[in-house]
C-alpha cells in the first residue's frame, strides 16, 4: 500500500516538474503527455487514443473472460450437479470427463496419484456429450478473452514505453536545434586565426 502510494507521488513529481527531461517521464505515465509539451499535436493524439482503444480492449476482455466463466459454471451446476470450486484445474477436468468416477478410472490406469482429487466436489454429465461440450466451449471462449486480455497489459505497457522513447527522441532533436556553430577568419600580418563558436 505505501509503496504504491510513495510511486504515484514520484510520479506525480516527475509529471509537474519544469525540468524538460522529465517529459520523458509524463509520456512513461500517461503516453502523448510528453509530446504535448513540445507542441507534437499528432504523436500525442496518437498515443493517447492507442491508450484508451488498449484500456478499453483490456477491460472489455476481462469483463467478458468473468461473465462467461460465471455463466459455464452456472451451467455446470445445473446440468452437472457441479460444485463452485476454486481450483481452475476442477473445471478443465470437468469439461473433460463426464463424470469425477471416469476421472478416477482414468488416473488409476496413468497412476499419477491424482484419483480421488474431485471426490469432494463430484460432477455427473450422465452420459450427455453435446451439454459437456458445450460447457468445454464456454470455458475455452473464457480463458481466450483472458489470455487476450493479459497480451492487451503487455500492449499498454508498450505504449508507455515507446512514447516515453518518442519524448526522448523529441528532446534530443530540441537539443540539436539550440546548438549552432559560428566560424570566422582574422587576419594580420603577424598570424591568421581561425576562430569556431558554438552557442548553446
Amino acid at each position: 500500500m505505501y509503496k504504491t502510494i510513495f510511486l504515484t507521488l514520484f510520479y506525480l513529481n516527475i509529471g509537474f516538474s519544469a525540468s524538460p527531461i522529465n517529459s520523458m517521464a509524463k509520456s512513461f505515465l500517461i503516453p502523448g503527455w510528453g509530446e504535448m509539451d513540445f507542441g507534437y499535436k499528432k504523436s500525442s493524439k496518437f498515443f493517447i487514443q492507442s491508450e484508451i482503444i488498449l484500456l478499453t480492449g483490456c477491460f472489455s476482455a476481462f469483463k467478458a473472460s468473468n461473465l462467461i466463466k460465471k455463466k459455464y459454471i452456472t451451467y455446470a451446476n445445473d446440468h452437472a450437479g457441479a460444485s463452485s470450486a476454486s481450483d481452475d484445474r476442477y473445471w478443465v477436468d470437468i469439461g473433460n470427463y463426464n463424470t469425477n468416477l471416469n476421472y478416477d478410472s482414468e488416473h488409476l490406469r496413468m497412476r499419477d496419484d491424482k484419483e480421488g482429487q474431485w471426490q469432494d466436489f463430484p460432477w455427473d454429465w450422465d452420459g450427455n456429450d453435446f451439454k459437456r461440450k458445450k460447457f468445454e466451449n464456454m470455458r475455452i471462449a473464457s480463458d481466450k478473452y483472458y489470455l487476450g486480455g493479459k497480451f492487451l497489459i503487455g500492449g499498454i505497457i508498450m505504449n508507455h514505453i515507446i512514447s516515453a522513447i518518442n519524448t526522448l527522441y523529441i528532446i534530443r532533436l530540441n537539443e540539436d536545434k539550440k546548438l549552432s556553430l559560428k566560424s570566422s577568419i582574422n587576419y594580420n600580418q603577424k598570424n591568421l586565426q581561425y576562430i569556431i563558436t558554438m552557442q548553446f
